[in-house]
């Protein structure tokens, strides 16, 4: 009965020992981060698959250092065995972390008809000619039971008229009616109430979007401009 105490508490002794060495690593890639970038939130970091690498996420962004914190690289880690992109895997959990932080009342939603067989959702400026045409295709992309959700993402910034027409859209009494007649054309009637344009624009900014349409699919991949109907409708539904 000693024995088996004894051995357990070696065990115990010997795995300690051993998350050491990994523990001091991570104090020491955050301290060298916290000194590139002082104030900035804590990063997640965790062992690669490579020894003495450790992958380092900061919100939507991956990187890698090694353990001595002396050395950072900024790229795809790609398992070539399995011919896996494991920077995309982990970038994908990501967005859908920052994604579900987002409140789905602030969005505006186009439903899948019947069952809801995937989702998508756009960041979008609706003076934005191929977010037009992204839109002209929304039904179609109902009807094969893929659902729309859209946040606004006014290019030219705060304070200009996209930016003002976003806003109304959002605050009309008919905020789907109001996208629709939009994106058709049609100048919203300027309307003002506590609206999501602001914080939508912001994670725009976080998630790195530099131009509409950007997709964020229901499994994490961001795939940035128009893609046709005919081409995403298979896509999304043969994954």
């Amino acid at each position: 009965m000693i024995k088996s105490i004894q051995s357990l508490a070696l065990a115990a002794l010997m795995g300690a020992s051993a998350m050491m060495p990994a523990m001091a690593d991570t104090q020491r890639i955050q301290q060298v981060l916290s000194q590139m970038a002082p104030g900035a939130p804590a990063a997640d970091i965790q062992p690669s698959v490579i020894p003495g690498l450790y992958e380092v996420t900061l919100g939507v962004t991956v990187f890698y250092m090694t353990a001595d914190g002396e050395h950072l690289f900024n790229g795809n880690l790609i398992n070539l065995e399995q011919g896996a992109n494991l920077t995309e895997k982990r970038l994908q959990q990501a967005r859908l972390e920052a994604l579900n932080d987002i409140d789905p009342a602030s969005m505006i939603v186009f439903k899948a008809k019947g069952d809801t067989k995937r989702q998508i959702t756009v960041f979008t400026d609706i003076d934005c000619p191929f977010c037009k045409r992204f839109h002209n295709q929304v039904g179609q992309l109902n009807e094969a039971g893929i659902e729309v959700r859209y946040l606004a993402f006014p290019r030219s910034g705060p304070s200009t008229p996209s930016f003002t027409k976003m806003e109304s859209v959002w605050c009309s009494a008919n905020p789907v009616k109001a996208m629709d007649d939009a994106k058709n054309g049609m100048d919203p009637e300027t309307k003002r109430c506590d609206n999501p344009v602001m914080s939508h624009f912001q994670a725009a900014q976080f998630f790195n979007v530099s131009g509409t349409p950007t997709m964020i699919i229901d499994d994490g991949q961001m795939v940035p401009g128009f893609v046709p109907a005919e081409d995403l409708i298979p896509a999304l539904l043969e994954n």
